[in-house]
């Protein structure tokens, strides 16, 4: 049976646990008692002020300070953190459907893979992603799950989505773009704080809730100040196992404490420190059919076929540390940061041990596949940007980063209960150890030729340097390892550049045109896992990389009231770093090999309007036709014409959000109220259906809405999420492909929340 034409219909209601709420309201409890007066008197601006859409801060520069989104000559969109506690977002999959042309491959919470402008395939990640001046980009090498991080969403300032290769400042994972997420930093002036607390009612599954709160201390007024925040929510799951009832809920706990000394006007020294982690019983998928093929989803019933208890279990630490020492002349940067994280991914591989051994999948085959995978990232950078008195600024930079990572494979038998028989005898296990080293120089320097035009030149030189460590401890099938094998390396250098022009029409029209490159460094293949299937694999892969030609234009008429933005690109990719198939004639493995290329087409637009004070209009839009240009190196992995996987051709937006006061019903009372759509086009999950990897994914439709009431520091709210309790598959895997079930992803289903925060 085809998952895709079981079709979700009905309704179910959420099972209500009022004693779920007593975390929620304790934590409200405690932080509201020892408020001061004066914090009580708070009073939030004018609901009906004018807002200036096109000041939107951005940092996507490191030449210089913050700039707005209108003069910025890129492709950024921004969402603040007002935006997120409208939409009561927790993390990346409840906001990405609003910046156009931004998609993903969705495996779940800390297990995606992003696209900007269509750019996705196997291998390292195409997209930049930092928490601040933390590098956190995904690792795809592997199987294993742990692609990307879920930053959650708690007192952030934005996130700035950066559209097209920004190589030369932020380095090889910023292929296609680089997504920042910038927290809200100390402040030494003045004490502040807020609180939110929220009860979540999904379809299918029981009441969730989730509570943030951030304070922010000036210890010593104007020179030392420390800000604390915290994240806490447990949001039930509505898919059921053998085993237990919604089973995908997620357990999710962050902690973020920032340091800001200033000891001189001159010199900030920022340190921060964040610990994350998320805990799931299952992953969010469901299968339509068993591994017998009996049906087990039907409705709006969702049921998992595995026979194994398969938890997922994550944590995070981050540790960043930033000098800052400003003159006349410029500014020198120094920053020093560390990412380390956790995953352990497990599957039911009972049904793979009867393809490969023998065994009957239901008693001397009932298994699961183990695989724990640590890596830590250490950056280390320094910048000079200038602030000259002149026509020319510079920027000028050292970048330095290591990377281990430690993968292990286990395969050990599972007990009736679906528990894995941790200690015993195992069907395979095997270890991969990998040391990436990256050294780079860049620079930009920037010309105003006058008052309209301005021209920025940038550069990259890049080194790197990998080794990886194979061993083997139990061979396919149980048998004794043959221990360490073969090592592997890989090295590479270069040079990418970056031109920009822009020019300025009047003061409110700008108009800029981009040239610029990226690159993916190549990597090494484990030859020791091929044995799994008795294939040989190549031993590595070599880089990719990309040219992006864009020209954009952005506008504001009528006193920034309204606001279009546009801007169209050409993409050549080449060698691009896709997954090939080694065969023994019954069995396949996966490996990373280089490709042809494919070309990329596109346009996407924004528009803002604010009619009347109080109401603010948006919609945004991307067309992307992203093709491969040439075949791989096998024709079933892809042939030219064929669209790049988890691309889809229309992505589109729209917003509308009405503040308005509520006087007459009480000094000083304000209401809010607002709706969000979002739309994705079809797209797939390989090349062709020649693939055994590919499954078709239809086009679908977000609705959203949000109201709100609060006066002074206080707000209560409510909103909703996928309100038609859209049910269209967003993502597909197998445990093996063309054998067993399709797991089948899809949006979380019809949310309520309700929330009340207040600001100290």
């Amino acid at each position: 049976m085809n998952p895709k034409s079981n079709r979700r219909s009905g309704c179910q209601a959420a099972d209500f646990a009022p004693s779920q709420l007593h975390r929620a309201v304790l934590i409200g409890l405690a932080l509201l008692a020892p408020l001061p007066a004066a914090a009580q008197d708070t009073a939030t601006a004018d609901a009906t002020a004018p807002k200036l859409l096109g000041n939107v801060k951005v940092t996507a520069s490191k030449m210089s300070a913050a700039s707005t989104v209108q003069d910025t000559p890129i492709s950024v969109q921004a969402l603040g953190q007002e935006d997120f506690d409208k939409k009561a977002a927790t993390d990346f999959s409840d906001f990405y459907h609003q910046i156009d042309g931004l998609s993903v491959q969705d495996n779940g919470p800390g297990d995606k893979r992003y696209v900007i402008r269509g750019i996705t395939s196997n291998g390292a990640g195409t997209v930049g992603v930092y928490l601040d001046d933390v590098v956190i980009t995904g690792s795809n090498e592997q199987d294993g799950g742990g692609q990307q991080a879920d930053v959650k969403l708690f007192d952030l300032d934005r996130v700035e989505v950066l559209k097209g290769p920004q190589g030369t400042t932020f380095g090889s994972g910023s292929l296609a773009g680089t997504i920042r997420y910038i927290t809200a930093q100390p402040n030494t002036s003045r004490f502040e704080g807020k609180i939110n607390t929220s009860v979540r009612a999904t379809k299918g599954a029981d009441l969730g809730y989730q509570s943030d709160v951030a304070i922010n201390l000036p210890i010593v007024k104007d020179i030392f100040a420390v800000r604390v925040a915290g994240f806490g929510t447990e949001l039930p799951g509505w898919i059921d196992s053998k085993f237990d009832k919604g089973i995908n809920g997620e357990t999710s706990k962050a902690g973020r404490v920032s340091a800001l000394w200033t000891p001189t006007d001159d010199l900030s020294i920022t340190a921060m420190v964040m610990q994350q982690s998320t805990q799931q019983d299952g992953k969010s998928y469901y299968n339509v059919t068993g591994y017998d093929g009996s049906v087990i989803s039907s409705g709006s019933h969702y049921n998992q076929a595995d026979l194994t208890r398969n938890p997922w279990d994550e944590n995070t630490h981050l540790y960043n540390f930033k000098l800052e020492y400003a003159q006349p002349y410029g500014t020198f940067t120094a920053t020093a940061s560390r990412f380390d994280r956790q995953t352990t991914y497990s599957r039911d591989a009972s049904y793979v041990a009867g393809l490969y051994f023998g065994l009957d999948p239901y008693t001397t085959g009932l298994s699961q596949l183990r695989q724990p995978n640590t890596r830590a990232v250490n950056t280390y950078e320094a910048r000079f940007a200038s602030t000259f008195d002149g026509p020319v600024q510079f920027l000028a930079g050292l970048y330095q980063q290591n990377q281990n990572r430690l993968f292990r494979s286990v395969w050990p038998y599972a007990d009736a209960a679906g528990n894995p028989e941790v200690g015993g005898p195992t069907l395979l296990e095997r270890t991969l150890q990998t040391g990436l080293k990256e050294q780079a120089a860049f620079t930009e320097v920037s010309w105003a030729v006058n008052d309209q035009l301005d021209l920025t030149v940038g550069g990259r030189y890049y080194k790197f340097d990998l080794e990886s460590q194979p061993r083997s401890i139990t061979r396919a099938g149980g048998s004794a390892g043959t221990g360490y094998g073969l090592a592997g390396s890989s090295s590479d250098n270069g040079f990418i550049g970056r031109f920009n022009a822009s020019y300025k029409f009047s003061p409110d029209v700008m108009g800029y045109l981009q040239i610029a490159q990226g690159f993916r460094p190549g990597g090494v293949n484990d030859q020791t896992a091929a044995e799994l299937a008795n294939v040989s694999i190549p031993g590595g892969y070599d880089a990719d990389s990309l040219v992006n030609y864009e020209l954009g234009f952005k506008t504001s008429w009528l006193d920034q009231r309204l606001i279009f933005n546009a801007a169209a690109y050409y993409i050549d990719w080449s060698d691009i770093q896709v997954t090939s198939q080694a065969t023994s004639g019954t069995l396949s493995f996966p490996y990373t090999a280089n490709g042809g290329g494919a070309d990329v087409t596109g346009f996407e637009f924004q528009l803002q309007a604010q009619p009347t004070d109080g109401l603010t209009l948006g919609v945004s839009g991307s067309y992307n036709d992203a093709k491969l240009s040439k075949n791989n190196p096998a024709p079933s992995d892809g042939n030219k014409g064929d669209r790049l996987p988890y691309s889809p051709k229309w992505t589109a937006s729209a917003n509308v959000d009405y503040a308005f006061s509520l006087a007459s019903l009480g000094d000083g009372l304000e209401g809010n109220i607002g709706a969000d759509y979002s739309y994705t086009g079809a797209r797939a999950t390989d090349f062709n259906d020649s693939v055994n990897t590919y499954m078709p994914l239809d086009a679908y439709s977000l609705l959203g809405a949000h109201v709100s009431i609060g006066k002074g520091p206080w707000t209560i709210a409510l909103s909703g999420s996928n309100l038609t309790n859209d049910d269209t598959a967003i993502n597909y895997d197998a445990v093996a492909y063309g054998a067993t079930p399709w797991n089948v992803y899809i949006n979380r289903p019809r949310t309520f929340v309700l929330s009340f925060s207040y600001k100290l």
